[in-house]
């Protein structure tokens, strides 16, 4: 199949058939991963699995240090902030 590159926004898009959709089992706003190789585009379902946010708890796992929290001065009101 050929097709052409299209400007979308500041982007440019490129129209995806519904029978190669449906041949690949992919629906409407699917998240997918966009990587080039050896100048080939390859558009493949993304792994939700390795996207997943760590909880702070999992972030701070290795952490040894101790914590001690401290105020932070922001400065003086500059436009209509309500302090």
């Amino acid at each position: 199949m050929i097709t052409v590159i299209n400007k979308w926004g500041n982007s440019c898009g490129i129209r995806v058939p519904k029978y190669i959709l449906d041949e690949l089992n992919w629906h409407e706003n699917e998240q997918v991963e966009i990587i080039t190789n050896d100048g080939k585009i390859i558009i493949k379902k993304a792994n939700i699995k390795q996207q997943k946010h760590k909880t702070i708890k999992e972030l701070f796992a290795d952490f040894k240090g101790e914590y001690q929290p401290e105020e932070i001065d922001w400065g003086k009101p500059v436009g209509r902030e309500i302090w």
